[in-house]
C-alpha cells in the first residue's frame, strides 16, 4: 500500500491530506497552531477519529505518543546517535526499529528483520511531499503515524538550526 502525504507552503494551520495511490483523499491530518508541543489528529474522510500523535516536550531525546482507537497507546522514542536517526517505537504487537537519513528524508522501518514500510521525500515539488510505501496494509495508520512524529522531529531541528544560525550572525 502506498499512501502521499502533501504539505502546503502557506498555511496558518497545519492541516494537509493524505491520498491513495490513485490519488484519492484517506485521511486528514490537522494540528493544534498554538500548543506546547506538537499535537496531530488523523480523521477518517467521514470524520472519524483514527489516530493522535502527542509529543513530550521535556525529554532529551525525541518522544511522541501514538493512539490508535482499539490499540495500546505506542511510543516513538529517539535513540542517541552521531549521525544517522534511530527511533524505535513501543508497540504491543512488536517492537520496530526505524533508521534513516535526516539529508536525504529517507526512512525504513522494520518489524524484527522484515520492512514494515518505508519513507522517501520527494524533492522538487512545491511544499513537503512524502511517499510512505507499507508492505502490509493492517500497519498502514502506524506507520503513517510515525512518519508524520519524523517529520515533527524535522521541523524542530530545521528550527533548531535557523534560530541557532541567526543567533551566530548577530
Amino acid at each position: 500500500m502506498k499512501l502521499t502525504l502533501k504539505q502546503k507552503v502557506f498555511s496558518l494551520k497545519e492541516r494537509f491530506t493524505v491520498t491513495d495511490e490513485e490519488g484519492n483523499p484517506v485521511y486528514e491530518v490537522a494540528g493544534r497552531l498554538l500548543s506546547w508541543g506538537h499535537k496531530l489528529t488523523l480523521t477518517d474522510m467521514a470524520g472519524n477519529e483514527a489516530a493522535h500523535i502527542n509529543q513530550k516536550v521535556i525529554s532529551l531525546v525525541p518522544k511522541y505518543f501514538i493512539e490508535i482507537p482499539g490499540q495500546d497507546e505506542m511510543e516513538l522514542k529517539g535513540h542517541l546517535t552521531l549521525f544517522k536517526p534511530h527511533y524505535t517505537l513501543q508497540a504491543a504487537g512488536g517492537d520496530w526499529d526505524i533508521r534513516g537519513d535526516f539529508m536525504e528524508h529517507e526512512y525504513e522501518m522494520k518489524r524484527g528483520h522484515a520492512v514494515a514500510a518505508s519513507v522517501t521525500k520527494k524533492w522538487f515539488s512545491w511544499g513537503d511531499t512524502y511517499l510512505l510505501d507499507v508492505a502490509s496494509e493492517q500497519d498502514a495508520l502506524t506507520a503513517l503515524c510515525v512518519m508524520l512524529a519524523l517529520d515533527c522531529v524535522q521541523q524542530d531541528t530545521n528550527t533548531a538550526t535557523s534560530s541557532t544560525i541567526a543567533h551566530s550572525t548577530n
